[in-house]
């Protein structure tokens, strides 16, 4: 096992098993007594064995040896009861926390780390990996007790029956250790196979699952079904792979434990003829191989358990260990003067080598409403992004009211900020529920005010249910234009100091374009619109063109008609769309 997965284990007992040190010793202490009653009644037997064949038993002896190994039957089995209450009930609550954990390390995660990580992949982490972690907290740590333990009574047993009997029953013992650590090996690189083609099949299916309409609209579903065979039979071959390794456990454990029997029988029987041994006493060695056999089998599942536990948890411990792109103070430093916006000299790049924004500065009052317009690829989204503190500038600074960005707490920083993306993303709830994100203690009255101010409240009293009607995953049953509309009216219903609306508004008519956006103007916070559609804009108290990187040209409308050509003949093209009824297009 590699060093970093000793690390991880260790890391894993220290801040999960440690809080439960006295539950987990109280399950040790029941599993030792249902192992130590187990491992005394085929004393009793042997015995019994004796004075039966010496035929100097009276019916009350047997009876009453009949009635403790009874005794010592159900004490071991309420003992194992009391066993897996405790330790089995604490995986599963350590597994809640390691839950728990694993997802508060999501949420410290920036954009850039969902760039690259898809969801899939998240989601077997979190199903795949954690169960296999908590199979090895529960059922791995109580049958590891239970086989130390039954290994040590019952050696014990034997060694006191006949120690050179004893020396030939273990004689296959080394050959189990040698077994359980070559499988061992291959079994932990297999079992990490499985999980990596595990996050492969999720990926895809969740791709494939939220781009069904797609995957539809381009005639693709055989492709997809193609692809997706191919993953599941990999991922079928890796689990049979891993299955073949771990069949070879039980079967090499039988032989092994087969062979042991083979040697009491020939090695106790002679001695029996001899004298040395009684036929009891032959009889207990029996027993306590068989006892033996299910500790020897469960080395090799509880191999197998800690192999695959040791997988998930490499991968578990990869993504909570590492450090989130963007960090937020606990407390916001600095007093919040007022609620305008500044850029110093900002620079951007994502992960390729093209700048996204370059050197980009600028200034927005309080209360401003401020549009922002340029080809695609100019950095509009991007710079909204930035304000949202999705992502950190490469260079220079942004800041609110005179702070900067970088010294919010995210509670502070979300309490002033709200955006309003192009493609909103809406819950699979109700009409009510999705807005009440926005304000989890709004009420009808205010959620329909809000819908009002969306330019949607007529449309939603159509629906069967009102407010109460569900929209479906992701809104698939809302419009785009509905969806957009919903998203906006979530946002005013927080109330924010600073409205970012990206593209909003492109899947509006014009005639609810001006009713959303009369709205808006007379909302006491500083907002900023990107739209390709100058409808959305010309209104605004100051524009931004932006060409590379870079603000080209700023000003109010009427000014930018003048002097700036990309802005003019964005506006001729669209006045003429307008005119024949086209929908604008972005350039």
């Amino acid at each position: 096992m590699p060093s970093n997965t000793r690390t991880n284990f260790q890391r894993l007992a220290k801040q999960y098993l440690s809080p439960y040190r006295a539950v987990l010793i109280a399950g040790a202490v029941f599993v030792t007594l249902s192992n130590l009653c187990s491992a005394y009644y085929p004393r009793i037997i042997g015995q019994t064995v004796d004075l039966i064949a010496h035929r100097n038993a009276t019916a009350d002896a047997v009876l009453l040896r009949i009635g403790l190994i009874l005794l010592l039957t159900v004490g071991s089995g309420l003992f194992m009861f009391a066993t897996r209450k405790t330790i089995i009930v604490t995986s599963r609550k350590i597994e809640y926390e390691l839950r728990r954990d694993f997802l508060a390390a999501l949420e410290r995660q920036s954009q850039r780390f969902y760039d690259r990580m898809p969801t899939g992949v998240l989601m077997a982490h979190a199903t795949n990996d954690i169960a296999a972690v908590r199979e090895f907290l529960g059922p791995a740590i109580m049958y590891s007790a239970n086989t130390l333990t039954t290994f040590a009574f019952v050696l014990a047993l034997m060694l006191s029956l006949d120690a050179a009997t004893t020396g030939i029953a273990l004689l296959p013992l080394p050959l189990i250790a040698l077994a359980t650590y070559g499988v061992g090996k291959r079994i932990y690189k297999a079992s990490r196979r499985v999980q990596e083609e595990f996050s492969e099949l999720t990926r895809h299916a969740q791709e494939a699952f939220s781009g069904i309409r797609i995957i539809r609209a381009f005639v693709r579903e055989q492709y997809e079904e193609n692809i997706f065979s191919q993953q599941s039979r990999r991922y079928v071959e890796s689990n049979l792979r891993l299955a073949r390794l771990q069949a070879l456990f039980m079967p090499s454990m039988m032989l092994l434990v087969g062979s042991a029997q083979l040697l009491v029988l020939l090695f106790g029987g002679y001695r029996v003829m001899n004298g040395a041994m009684t036929i009891g006493m032959l009889t207990q060695f029996f027993l306590y191989i068989g006892q033996l056999i299910w500790p020897i089998a469960a080395i090799g599942w509880v191999t197998g358990i800690v192999q695959r536990s040791a997988a998930s948890l490499d991968r578990i411990y990869a993504i909570m260990d590492e450090p989130p792109a963007i960090t937020y103070p606990p407390t916001t430093h600095g007093t919040l003067r007022s609620y305008s916006i500044a850029a110093r000299h900002v620079h951007f790049r994502y992960n390729h080598t093209t700048p996204t924004l370059v050197d980009l500065s600028f200034d927005i009052g309080e209360g401003l409403h401020v549009g922002i317009v340029g080809p695609i690829g100019s950095g509009k989204t991007t710079l909204l992004r930035l304000l949202a503190r999705l992502y950190d500038p490469d260079h220079g600074t942004l800041s609110i009211g005179g702070i900067e960005i970088s010294q919010f707490s995210a509670a502070d920083l979300r309490a002033i900020i709200r955006v309003v993306p192009q493609e909103p993303f809406l819950f699979s709830m109700s009409i009510a529920d999705n807005i009440r994100v926005g304000n989890p203690h709004a009420t009808d009255d205010l959620i329909r005010s809000a819908l009002e101010q969306a330019g949607i409240a007529h449309e939603v009293e159509q629906f069967p249910d009102g407010l109460a009607t569900v929209i479906g995953e992701r809104g698939i049953l809302l419009s785009g234009g509905q969806r957009q509309r919903i998203a906006i009216a979530r946002a005013l219903i927080a109330q924010p100091r600073i409205l970012l609306l990206d593209d909003a508004l492109s899947a509006v008519d014009t005639a609810t374009e001006r009713h959303i956006l009369s709205h808006l103007r007379q909302l006491a916070c500083t907002t900023v619109i990107v739209s390709h559609r100058l409808s959305s804009i010309e209104h605004c108290d100051v524009i931004f063109v932006l060409e590379g990187g870079r603000i080209a040209a700023q000003g109010t409308h009427q000014h930018l008609l003048m002097h700036s050509s990309y802005y003019r003949v964005l506006f001729e093209r669209q006045q003429l769309e307008r005119r024949l009824n086209v929908q604008p297009l972005a350039v």
